[in-house]
């Protein structure tokens, strides 16, 4: 054995014996394989670290001694103390010179970096490229690469690796389920076809989506499902969302109070929302009165003026209803939601700041959900529907990760809902792992719209190095300015006018010899019914998202005919406002069976929507690209 050899384990041996605990104590683990369950008592790390100890003089039990140490940091580990077993094993295993042992030790290290590392992903990714293809540990490595699978948001591949690893069921059934419900519709249609192994999972996920706000069809479709799945564990193991959605009472909207400032500074917004829910009112009268002729009475809807009123006043204006729509402005909503009796269901029109709750993919089993019995109430039902400008910046910030591009720039307008934009978009795209956080340009005026171009593409830079060429030369020079290439997207936070000066200065910008055109994407805030031919053509290429009803070619023509009958003058804003109170009161039969299963989506105005587990509703808007003098509809990927 060389010298160094001998000071390394020497050094390991010595030092981590003296800093554990007395050999007299054992540890019990349970070991679980992948091909069966055996509960072994193992040594603890004392025992293990002695063992080696006595071998370390002996030239010919290197294996064995070897051995002992990987067992040795195994057992530290099972005794939660993976900062030790990591620290022994970066000194160990350049020393391994046995395959098996090699794995071995890397798969030991690989878990306690998930344990105790606060990025431990590379670390995982290089580990578990030297463990591929090894079979004795298939099932621990699966479990890794569950891991790192959920860590890069590729739910289909965490649940297969989650298949082939050893946990126990029902949690990994669980688990797989959690992550599968991260799927829509059609990414959930398109794997049904390939992934077989998932097939359970992905029908059931299905039924969810289609059927999840029809009662009687879910149950018959659930009952049907697991007639074809008896041996699969969540066939009599349902998970408990879809439990509690089985035994929910549908909300009886019989009594509907709305609070909107009628007066005052906001009425032309809540004029607004009130002409949307009365819209939808009549309509579901309307198509009530065709499809189900004898139905029980029509609900009552009272408007109340909610300007300039304190919360118990709002709260006796509502004492006699069951439902409560509104109010508008979020410190009434604060203040009301905190004296309403728990019998009243409140839909408020905004969102406010409600205590964070991290989610974590480890936890199998959803606690927090409400529970409803029939038509008792366990705890206030309070939902919150806002067209929250953050919302529209962090989908956009996921979208341009779906397009594998990995470096935009920002340029914003300098004003509080742009740059609460640029700041939401920043931290949604930092969310993954090993990303580069995007550069952020705020601008004042056209003016400084120009320069902010000009310096964040480098254009700036390359006027002078060819100004400097030419007066170093004798000759004419003859130039392009050329952009910056290391960025390969643009993102706006604009107006329309802002956006119509925007688009032409970074396409003017950009240069002709690059291998491809830079992609401009913008958010709602950007785009208008207003736009005429051209000044869409000032607009084009620009891919931007918005909700359904501003967009062509929607599902809601006639609807949209009568508005503009009534309204030819209305302001986008106030349309957007229109769509909200028209999506807010169809909501209100479905809102608990929205909230209990998050995954399930309902189709309105101002997008798909769906509510979370805190009662908070989330829209997920269409895209649309401005192709030369119109807007077309883009397909999702």
């Amino acid at each position: 054995m060389s010298f160094r050899v001998l000071v390394v384990l020497c050094i390991t041996v010595f030092c981590l014996f003296s800093c554990t605990s007395s050999p007299s104590r054992q540890a019990k683990r349970v070991m679980v394989e992948s091909t069966k369950n055996i509960t072994k008592i193992v040594k603890n790390s004392d025992y293990y670290l002695a063992q080696a100890k006595q071998l370390n003089t002996q030239v010919s039990n290197n294996y064995q001694r070897n051995k002992y140490l990987v067992q040795a940091a195994e057992a530290l580990q099972s005794e939660q103390q993976c900062v030790k077993s990591i620290k022994m094993l970066q000194l160990l295993l350049p020393e391994l010179l046995d395959e098996r042992l090699q794995v071995y030790g890397n798969l030991i290290l690989a878990e306690c970096y998930l344990l105790v590392v606060e990025q431990p992903f590379e670390h995982l990714d290089l580990i578990l490229e030297k463990l591929a293809n090894n079979d004795e540990f298939q099932a621990r490595i699966a479990a890794l690469e569950a891991q790192l699978h959920i860590n890069n948001k590729e739910w289909l591949k965490a649940a297969t690796s989650l298949l082939d690893s050893d946990i126990q069921e029902p949690q990994k059934s669980h688990a797989v389920w959690q992550w599968i419900q991260k799927l829509d519709l059609e990414e959930l249609e398109r794997a049904v076809a390939y992934e077989q192994v998932l097939t359970p999972w992905l029908q059931l996920a299905i039924i969810v989506k289609r059927y999840g706000l029809q009662p009687e069809l879910f149950l018959q479709e659930i009952v049907n499902w697991q007639g074809l799945h008896v041996s699969h564990p969540l066939a009599s193991d349902l998970p408990v969302a879809i439990q509690d959605t089985l035994r929910l009472a549908q909300i009886q909207t019989q009594r509907i109070a709305v609070l909107l400032p009628l007066t005052g500074r906001l009425s032309i917004q809540g004029l607004a929302i009130k002409d949307g829910i009365l819209a939808a009112y009549f309509e579901t009268l309307s198509r009530e009165a065709v499809n189900q002729p004898n139905v029980q009475p029509h609900p009552e809807i009272r408007f109340f003026d909610s300007a300039l009123k304190t919360p118990q006043q709002l709260n006796t204006m509502v004492a006699d209803f069951d439902v409560v729509l509104g109010p508008l402005v979020k410190q009434q909503i604060i203040e009301l939601a905190a004296i309403l009796p728990k019998d009243k269901i409140l839909l408020a029109l905004n969102r406010v700041q409600l205590e964070a709750q991290a989610f974590s993919l480890d936890e199998f089993k959803s606690t927090d959900v409400p529970r409803f019995e029939g038509s008792e109430i366990v705890e206030a039902e309070h939902y919150y529907f806002s067209l929250a400008p953050e919302d529209e910046a962090e989908q956009l910030a996921r979208y341009i990760q779906s397009k594998q591009l990995i470096r935009p720039i920002i340029f914003a307008a300098e004003n509080p809902i742009t740059q609460r934009m640029a700041e939401a978009f920043i931290t949604q795209w930092q969310e993954n792992a090993n990303v580069v956080a995007p550069d952020l340009t705020l601008f004042t005026d056209s003016k400084d719209m120009r320069l902010r171009v000009s310096e964040m593409l480098d254009v700036a830079q390359s006027k002078e190095r060819a100004a400097q060429i030419e007066s170093l030369s004798d000759v004419e020079v003859i130039s392009v300015e050329r952009n910056r290439r290391d960025i390969d997207a643009i993102v706006l936070f604009a107006n329309p006018e802002q956006t119509r000066l925007l688009n032409p200065i970074i396409e003017a910008s950009l240069s002709p010899f690059a291998r491809k055109s830079l992609s401009v994407f913008a958010s709602s805030r950007s785009y208008s019914l207003d736009l005429n031919s051209n000044s869409l053509r000032d607009l084009r290429n620009l891919t931007f998202t918005d909700m359904p009803w501003m967009l062509p070619d929607h599902n809601w023509q006639t609807l949209a005919n009568q508005t503009t009958q009534l309204w030819p003058q209305r302001q986008d804003t106030l349309l957007r406002l229109f769509a909200l109170g028209f999506d807010a009161y169809n909501l209100l039969p479905n809102l608990r069976r929205l909230k209990t299963l998050p995954q399930m989506i309902s189709q309105g105005l101002t997008g798909d929507i769906n509510i979370d587990d805190k009662g908070v509703v989330h829209r997920r808007l269409p895209w649309a690209q401005v192709a030369q003098d119109r807007v077309k509809l883009l397909e999702l990927d």
